[in-house]
């Protein structure tokens, strides 16, 4: 794992090595163990290493023995022994057991043609100096994040966004950008929030030659089954399917030279993954988990995930947070390389540092909620499919039960398609809703550009499985994901993702929706198969998840840096800090009329812009 920058200047001009090399030194947490940078012509690339696989090898930016070329790339592909054999006996000669020169090779040889052969996580540039082509890629589920700035005439990009920054011209805010997250609590791709600077859509490549820049989505998630019932297919196929997938990319993802451990939430989809590492012979799993202390003590499932390390037999440690832990403003601050208003990212550093004193690198649970529908908003999506089906007289009481569900909207009803019906179910504010917090003129100049535009095409029906489809794309690559990127790599901690797998996605994508909710109660399926390594108990345990007290955060009459952050705010001319100042005050005060996510969201916001303004 590691982070990567880098210029191309289109126009032929030599780039500023100084500049590449001040963002990688903002990427250092992101690869504390080795350094290279490399220059040439209108190329500028720097990298910085974590060292996972082939200790002592590896070393980047990369090139190949016929110098035309070079290679900086961010992840792991966990096929690259197969792949690696493949090369070997065409008569390809390696000189390490590194990742990255199999991939340099594969991409030399196959061109953009490899990454349909890669299993794994990953963002790369490539310069080829024959055809003075620089070529940028993104892993098809959005693990590893690619930012990147074209203004006609030089291509810059770095693993992070505080990186890209260095080669803005100044710290401009996007609006529409701006809206998006605060609608959202993130940003979707392609936009950030900063003005000129882009993210690389997952999936997607993007070219830059002399007939221009291009980008090309390589990979298309499946469609979701158009008929609710889906394809023929049991559930004793499906149990027997998934149990393979995820067996393969569980052993897969064990692939490395350093230490290794598993995140263990307590929920089922953590403690399947720690327990297929334990069938697989990992002895003893080393298991880590975080939970809240006094008051807070019943919100966490650090009890469960006791339960599951005592059943598996692994090496558990546990992290107890104070229920104050937002207060901890300046590590909240590291962890915010772009604004994401997930308040778990700040306990999800502390566990990555935590975990960091015993493993460097660690396998998640993240994706099996979308892939399988374990959120309770999609118990609304599933009844919005069904109303059709159910007797005229019961329609209403089943929308009325439905509207409870999933940010209270059955999205089968909404006058849209099924990705602009679900954005708006799953959005905690619509844009007119900002008129009270945010400068009309502001607003205005973000209304230029739909953010969901490139997911569009073509719109689903709706259903069970749009909604999931969305969420894979977004939700899940745009925050959840960059989420424990950027809090796991800030502790310099790689994690892994085994429900991610291509080839596990494309199965599951296909599935009919009564194999992922039976009843009502979501991940039908994959509960099964943890039947088979877990006690009844934990597969089918009721979801929990994990509760940060934010609102008390924003409540807290003696938290004075939200009054600072008011202060910071107004030299952007984005909010109206009278009126926000005056619901901090509401809030404050036990109001539970006003929007209290909303004023989170901006202060979040404000932290991060005033970490930049004192940054840059």
């Amino acid at each position: 794992m590691c982070g990567l920058a880098g210029v191309f200047r289109l126009d032929g001009g030599r780039p500023d090595p100084d500049k590449v090399r001040l963002a990688c030194s903002r990427l250092a947490h992101r690869g504390p163990d080795d350094s290279g940078e490399w220059s040439e012509g209108p190329v500028s690339l720097g990298f910085r290493r974590l060292s996972i696989l082939d200790l002592e090898g590896g070393h980047q930016p990369m090139r190949s023995e016929c110098g035309r070329f070079t290679l900086v790339y961010n992840g792991e592909i966990y096929n690259h022994p197969e792949l690696r054999q493949s090369l070997e006996r065409s008569g390809v000669r390696l000189r390490t057991r590194s990742d990255a020169e199999t991939l340099l090779h594969l991409l030399s040889r196959d061109g953009a043609a490899a990454l349909e052969r890669l299993k794994g996580m990953f963002a790369f540039a490539l310069w080829d100096s024959a055809k003075r082509e620089m070529l940028l890629a993104r892993d098809p589920l959005g693990v590893k994040p690619l930012y990147y700035r074209f203004d006609g005439s030089s291509l810059a990009f770095a693993s992070e966004l505080r990186a890209l920054a260095v080669f803005l011209p100044g710290i401009g805010l996007d609006p529409a950008g701006v809206v998006d997250y605060l609608c959202y609590g993130y940003v979707h791709s392609p936009r950030t929030v900063l003005d000129e600077a882009l993210k690389l859509p997952p999936g997607h490549l993007l070219r830059l030659n002399a007939r221009g820049l291009s980008l090309e989505r390589y990979w298309e998630m499946p469609k979701p089954p158009r008929d609710r019932r889906g394809p023929p297919i049991g559930a004793g196929e499906a149990l027997c399917e998934i149990e393979e997938l995820l067996i393969a990319s569980v052993r897969g993802q064990l692939l490395s030279d350093v230490p290794l451990g598993a995140f263990l939430s307590g929920g089922v989809d953590s403690a399947l993954v720690a327990a297929l590492m334990a069938k697989a012979g990992v002895g003893p799993v080393r298991t880590f988990s975080i939970g809240f202390s006094g008051a807070r003590a019943g919100l966490d499932e650090t009890a469960h995930a006791r339960a599951v390390a005592r059943f598996l037999g692994t090496e558990h440690h546990e992290l107890i947070l104070p229920a104050d832990v937002l207060n901890r403003s300046e590590e909240l601050v590291a962890c915010l390389d772009e604004p994401i208003a997930d308040s778990a990212i700040l306990p999800t550093f502390l566990l990555s540092r935590f975990a960091r004193e015993t493993v460097k690198a660690v396998l998640t649970g993240e994706g099996a909620d979308e892939l399988f529908a374990g959120y309770n908003r999609y118990k609304a999506a599933y009844l919005s499919e069904r109303i059709g089906d159910l007797p005229r007289w019961s329609r209403p009481f089943a929308a009325a039960f439905a509207r409870r569900m999933g940010k209270g909207r059955v999205f089968a009803e909404m006058p849209h398609g099924a990705v602009s019906s679900w954005a708006r179910a799953v959005a905690h504010s619509e844009p007119a809703q900002l008129r009270d917090v945010c400068r009309l003129e502001f607003l205005h100049r973000s209304e230029r550009l739909d953010p969901l535009e490139w997911l569009k095409d073509p719109e689903q029906p709706h259903s069970l499985g749009s909604a999931l489809a969305f969420d894979l794309r977004t939700v899940l690559c745009d925050c959840l994901l960059m989420k424990v990127d950027k809090a796991a790599m800030r502790a310099s901690l790689e994690a892994r993702v085994p429900y991610l797998d291509r080839r596990l996605v494309e199965y599951a994508m296909r599935l009919p929706p009564s194999l992922k909710m039976r009843w009502l109660k979501g991940k039908y399926v994959l509960r099964k198969l943890a039947a088979k390594y877990l006690p009844r108990g934990i597969a089918f345990r009721r979801k929990h998840g994990f509760i940060v007290p934010w609102e008390e955060w924003v409540r807290d009459p003696g938290n004075a840096l939200l009054d600072d952050l008011l202060k910071a705010l107004e030299p952007w001319g984005v909010f109206e800090t009278g009126r926000l100042r005056a619901m901090l005050e509401e809030l404050r005060a036990g109001s539970r009329e006003l929007d209290a996510g909303l004023v989170y969201r901006v202060m979040v916001l404000g932290l991060w812009l005033d970490s930049m303004r004192k940054q840059c």
